[in-house]
């Protein structure tokens, strides 16, 4: 599996299943990942039956569909449960994952926390549909979890950052470095293992490098990796200059 080494960043390029499987337990202080998605796009809906074979054929094609798959809850979860020191995670996920992933964590004893990323100014999809102006992101902890008291405007359940720049953009899904910077600010601490087994365009990594945690993540889509990596690399050298 092919790695890059950017100041305390390892940034590989591989199936993250793999990569968890050589790692040893307890070996990550925080887990931050935009997870994929479970999304319907095959033509679900009032106008499904209407979609012909060639369009939901040129969804799955899309580099939407591959991320919009889901995961394979128990593998998943029952690794990130294993590398982690103590269960200390946040996902972001879709409307549809909320109930799932919420539950699989809170049967085995952990506490879930449903937080919302409320994106600024989002665009309207059409009449007759809600303005798509939230994400959401499910906080699971265990005792003894690094939690940070930070002030009162720092730990409200709802974040207002500001979404990336289409043009900025590398992933279709990518969220700010702001937002990421602030999670890691209230649930770990400097010098600690942060993880991202989905690591699209590795912004989890550039806001661990500004936050000085060390960063281990993976990307499966070199069309992501390549980019990313590339893009990791300037910042942490101009960030070096200073």
């Amino acid at each position: 599996m092919e790695n890059v080494v950017l100041n305390g960043c390892t940034c590989y390029n591989g199936d993250s299943l793999e990569l968890m499987a050589t790692m040893p337990d307890k070996c990550v202080d925080f887990i931050l990942s935009d997870i994929p998605y479970d999304l319907d796009l095959n033509g679900g809906g009032a106008h499904g039956d209407f979609c012909t074979r060639k369009q939901i054929q040129s969804r799955k094609n899309s580099s939407l569909y591959f991320v919009s798959q889901g995961i394979d809850y128990d593998k998943v979860f029952s690794e990130f449960e294993r590398i982690c020191k103590v269960v200390n995670i946040c996902v972001f996920c879709s409307n549809k994952q909320i109930g799932r992933i919420m539950t699989w964590w809170e049967q085995r004893g952990y506490v879930a926390t449903l937080l919302v990323w409320d994106k600024p100014n989002p665009m309207p999809l059409g009449n007759g549909c809600y303005i798509n102006n939230l994400e959401f992101i499910v906080y699971v902890r265990s005792k003894g979890a690094t939690y940070n008291s930070l002030g009162y405007d720092m730990q409200f359940k709802t974040f207002r950052n500001q979404p990336p720049q289409a043009k900025e953009r590398i992933h279709e899904t990518e969220k700010p470095v702001s937002l990421l910077q602030r999670l890691l600010l209230l649930h770990s601490n400097e010098g600690d293992v942060v993880f991202d087994p989905y690591a699209g365009s590795f912004t989890t990594a550039i806001a661990c490098h500004k936050e000085k945690r060390k960063f281990i993540g993976c990307e499966i889509l070199s069309k992501y990796y390549e980019p990313a990596v590339k893009r990791l690399r300037g910042v942490t050298a101009q960030q070096s200059l200073f």
